[in-house]
């Protein structure tokens, strides 16, 4: 027979998920919120509704998909692409970290969007060209770090569309 972890209760009753939500919105630290989010299903749950800001280290790390699906209430990604020894030619220049794959999962599937940071990695002008038409009316920060690919023609597409 299996252990079941005990339930977290106010005189009896289970916590209902907004008490939980107002709980998560205090863990600041990212540590803190992924250390809870595995505490149980239900807390996993709870912190993928409420968590606004994710930094992802390596692009490859998780599928778009699957980080939209599970943090339906983003609103600032920062995303790395290329390791940091690239900056010191020890990676060569055809190696990844392409933009192209998150691109149209964060402009369809992120509704809340405001700010995406990519670093290190390749954006071309087309998936500014995308970010522009679909996220004009949310996007209020993009920051291209240290990224390569894209021209003058692909920022002015964005500085006219976005706020």
């Amino acid at each position: 027979m299996g252990h079941k972890l005990p339930v977290i209760s106010r005189g009896g009753e289970a916590i209902p998920d907004t008490a939980l939500e107002f709980i998560f919105n205090y863990l600041d630290n990212p540590m803190d919120r992924s250390a809870a989010s595995r505490v149980c299903k239900k807390w996993y749950n709870v912190d993928g509704r409420t968590r606004k800001d994710i930094t992802i280290v390596l692009c490859y790390s998780i599928d778009p998909p699957t980080l939209a699906h599970r943090f339906s209430a983003l609103e600032a990604l920062k995303l790395k692409g290329k390791p940091r020894a690239s900056m010191f030619k020890l990676v060569p220049e055809d190696w990844g970290g392409y933009a192209k794959a998150w691109v149209p999962v964060l402009t369809v599937h992120c509704p809340c969007l405001k700010s995406i940071h990519f670093r290190r990695m390749v954006v071309d002008d087309d998936d500014l060209v995308n970010i522009a038409q679909g996220r004009a009316n949310m996007l209020q920060v993009l920051k291209l770090d240290k990224c390569s690919g894209f021209s003058t023609n692909g920022l002015e597409t964005v500085t006219r569309s976005c706020k």
